[in-house]
């Protein structure tokens, strides 16, 4: 017996589409449009995608005149441009950074371009060379209602590269500083000039799935919670006229449909029967109770999403067991501010590349604060019932001086000067 390994294949297709010029990006060249409405109809996957977001970007640059700095024409600071860019990393798994120069070849400007508007330039198929990124504001033909989509509103822009003599280049062949488009920074996790594929590509499926759930219980909320069934009204052979019990049996459809919804729980219809009259009868459509199987099914697939972001429930205001304690909530904080430093690092070279060639000198620090669970928290709350008990006994020790419990007090509990010094009596010193 022959044993083969099985290979998935790719979320997306990739092809040349020599009609637009570009490398098509899925099937119909609508991948990060996919993406954006599976995650948008997933309560678990949009809650997930917006911490994991949230953590990227942190509480902004160390560097507050860097943090605060206006870099383009409409007024976006350099915190901006990041937490654009923490979104489109943490949704897409890249991010496009738009980048304009001036005479001296040094960065006057730069912008972020929403990476669903990104494709890249045709590929050669002799040399397997390309060195532009089109950008289009609907390549997934989302908005043609609104705006005609016109292939003259594909702009092809140079890939990211400082080097003046290239830039020179790019210049001359655009026919002049006036025409010249800039040049477009394109992050990937997935490597160089490669199209990415988020973190939670493995969990696709499971948002769809939690999406399903969602519209089968819909729908029941919808129709009251009841089984299907049919009503069978029988025809009325007392009737002298056929037309009179037509006319009825109309009347009876249409306020059978008018009873429907979950607006009309619980409500009453009132039906009249005269002499003769045989009632109609209700025959339900009973079905197996998939309520057990359907929570079984959304608790998986939401434990599975959580897991592909490597994610805390409590994050995302999960009761975990214990409620929402501060040690849970500091530690989950602590635990995914480690999972998601590489990110950051990311987003801290990325923005030391581009202004190492800014025009103007800045401080360099382009460093990015992790968040910190510290909203209207006590010593006591941050510090938890264990850690409090000895800090209290340190307090009390008379064996040890002012300047080794301060010191003590700073390293093993992270207290700031100001903490450990109101916190700790200062020692009387003797005559």
């Amino acid at each position: 017996m022959k044993a083969t390994v099985l290979k998935r294949d790719r979320r997306f297709e990739l092809r040349n589409d020599r009609g637009l010029g570009v490398q098509s990006y899925g099937e119909h060249n609508d991948y990060p449009q996919q993406l954006m409405e599976v995650v948008d109809a997933s309560g678990t996957g949009k809650s997930c995608v917006s911490v994991y977001s949230k953590f990227i970007s942190g509480k902004g640059f160390e560097d507050k005149d860097f943090y605060k700095k206006i870099v383009n024409r409409l007024g976006h600071t350099n915190d901006y441009i990041s937490d654009q860019v923490s979104k489109d990393l943490a949704e897409f798994g890249g991010f496009l950074i738009h980048v304009n120069f001036n005479a001296n070849f040094q960065i006057c400007e730069l912008q972020h371009i929403p990476f669903e508007q990104g494709r890249f330039k045709a590929l050669d198929p002799d040399t397997g060379f390309f060195d532009k990124v089109a950008i289009h504001h609907d390549w997934g033909k989302r908005f043609i209602n609104l705006r005609k989509w016109k292939k003259d509103d594909i702009h092809f822009i140079d890939f990211f590269n400082p080097d003046p003599v290239e830039i020179q280049k790019q210049v001359d062949a655009a026919g002049g500083w006036a025409n010249y488009k800039g040049q477009v920074f394109y992050f990937s996790n997935e490597g160089e000039r490669v199209y990415p594929l988020p973190i939670y590509d493995a969990v696709i499926t499971d948002m769809n799935t939690e999406e399903g759930i969602a519209n089968v219980s819909n729908r029941n909320a919808r129709n009251n919670f009841l089984t299907a069934g049919m009503l069978i009204n029988y025809a009325n052979t007392n009737k002298s006229a056929a037309e009179e019990g037509k006319e009825e049996q109309s009347e009876l459809e249409v306020a059978v449909k008018e009873f429907q919804g979950d607006d009309k729980a619980g409500k009453m219809m009132y039906v009249e029967l005269e002499d003769g009259d045989t009632k109609p009868e209700f025959v339900s459509f009973k079905g197996t109770n998939y309520d057990k199987e359907f929570n079984v099914t959304l608790a998986s697939s939401q434990a599975n999403i959580g897991k592909a972001f490597n994610q805390p429930p409590i994050l995302r205001a999960e009761n975990v067991g214990a409620n929402f304690g501060a040690d849970l909530m500091l530690n989950a904080y602590n635990y995914y501010n480690s999972a998601t430093e590489n990110e950051r690092l990311v987003l801290e070279r990325t923005f030391t590349t581009i202004f190492q060639h800014w025009f103007e000198p800045t401080t360099g620090n382009y460093s990015i604060t992790p968040l910190s669970y510290e909203v209207e928290m006590t010593l006591a709350d941050r510090l938890g019932d264990s850690q409090l008990k000895e800090i209290i006994l340190l307090v009390n020790d008379k064996t040890l001086l002012f300047e080794q419990k301060i010191s003590i007090a700073k390293t093993l509990f992270g207290l700031s000067d100001d903490e450990a010094n109101g916190l700790i009596p200062a020692t009387p010193k003797t005559v």
